[in-house]
């Protein structure tokens, strides 16, 4: 079970402050035996019976954190055998109004929610007092959306002294202790008895990670929005690369690399991930202009190894499935929903089936 931290437990008992001030209404959280990504389940009960929901948790939700909740709570909501219920300090409307057309519940810290459970039937809206000023949680903060990606790469190195955690990730020593106690917090590094860490569930923390950099760490890298110069167009792009011998320097992302991976697509935009010292410099030898809609975003390496261990056809490097699969869902837009899950059932349900020795 992935057990809430400090933080969310304030978003848990606001939430079940605001329901008992409700005629009739009254909450409990159960600390119960639900997977991660679960932090277990709210019981609301009345002189009209009870009813239980496993629990997932949210704070401070941006518009790229809103899109990927949703695709999450979806996938939870056809696995699991009762419906999902989203726990936040507060959920924007647009993210709300998205909830309630595929009628998946919520509750925030100043009441508003929808919960359909006959004879329970709970929905307030339009509340838009400031949510309690919270803490961010440190594994979703850009320095943790690091630690985990790498945790991710290599699952033996969260059994690896901090130092060690840090070098690899590239961030201060003093970032990793907290981010690892949160994930045990939360159950998804646990003990194996032997003084020796694991991943617990590599699905659940891929999820935690994705968040964070979607949120934190993504807009941070951004470099710009770009064209290729005529006569060049975006099928020229893998023949520049090569014609400036920068095959091992520029990573294709986005659904550009979607196209090397999935059958049957034919990209409209590229992302390219560039060695943060030489982006400028290699924007200008791929012939890239400054463009505020271009097809090509540029965006910044946040680490060594963000490239797939498999080259293209053309020998290009491709970024990592999971990079690719969230600057997807970075982009927002409904035409790549097919491609997202594609990439996750195809690269990243395989490899994170496969038992760690």
């Amino acid at each position: 079970m992935s057990r809430p931290t400090l933080r969310e437990s304030k978003i848990i008992q606001s939430i079940i402050a605001m329901l008992k001030k409700r005629p009739g209404l009254d909450a409990e959280f159960i600390a119960d035996d639900t997977p991660p990504p679960f932090s277990g389940s709210l019981r609301l009960f009345g002189d009209w019976g009870s009813i239980c929901r496993p629990v997932c948790l949210a704070w401070r939700i941006t518009p790229q954190q809103a899109q990927l909740l949703f695709f999450q709570l979806q996938t939870l909501s056809d696995q699991q055998p009762s419906s999902p219920l989203l726990l936040a300090d507060y959920v924007p409307e647009s993210l709300a109004t998205l909830l309630q057309q595929h009628n998946l519940d919520y509750l925030d810290s100043i009441g508003n929610g929808t919960l359909y459970a006959p004879p329970l039937f709970y929905e307030v809206s339009g509340r838009r007092k400031k949510a309690p000023k919270l803490l961010p949680n440190r594994s979703q903060q850009s320095s943790g959306a690091k630690i985990i990606y790498q945790l991710l790469k290599d699952p033996q190195l969260c059994d690896q002294p901090y130092r060690t955690i840090a070098q690899r990730a590239a961030v201060a020593l003093g970032a990793v202790g907290p981010v690892i106690k949160e994930l045990q917090a939360k159950q998804l590094l646990v003990d194996d008895g032997h003084d020796r860490r694991y991943i617990s569930n590599h699905t659940a923390l891929r999820q935690l990670w994705e968040t964070g950099y979607i949120s934190r760490l993504r807009p941070k890298l951004a470099v710009d929005r770009c064209v290729l110069s005529p006569p060049w167009h975006l099928e020229n792009l893998p023949l520049l690369i090569k014609e400036q011998r920068l095959e091992e320097q520029v990573l294709i992302g986005g659904e550009l690399a979607a196209s090397f991976y999935c059958e049957n697509v034919r990209p409209q935009s590229a992302t390219l991930h560039l060695p943060p010292r030489t982006a400028l410099k290699q924007m200008l030898q791929l012939r890239l202009t400054p463009c505020a809609n271009g097809p090509i975003t540029v965006i910044r390496q946040f680490a060594d190894n963000n490239a797939f261990a498999q080259h293209s056809p053309e020998g290009l490097q491709l970024a990592d499935p999971r990079l690719v699969r969230c600057e997807l869902l970075y982009a927002d837009n409904p035409q790549f929903d097919t491609l997202i899950d594609t990439l996750e059932q195809l690269y990243l349900l395989t490899e994170e089936q496969v038992p760690v020795s």
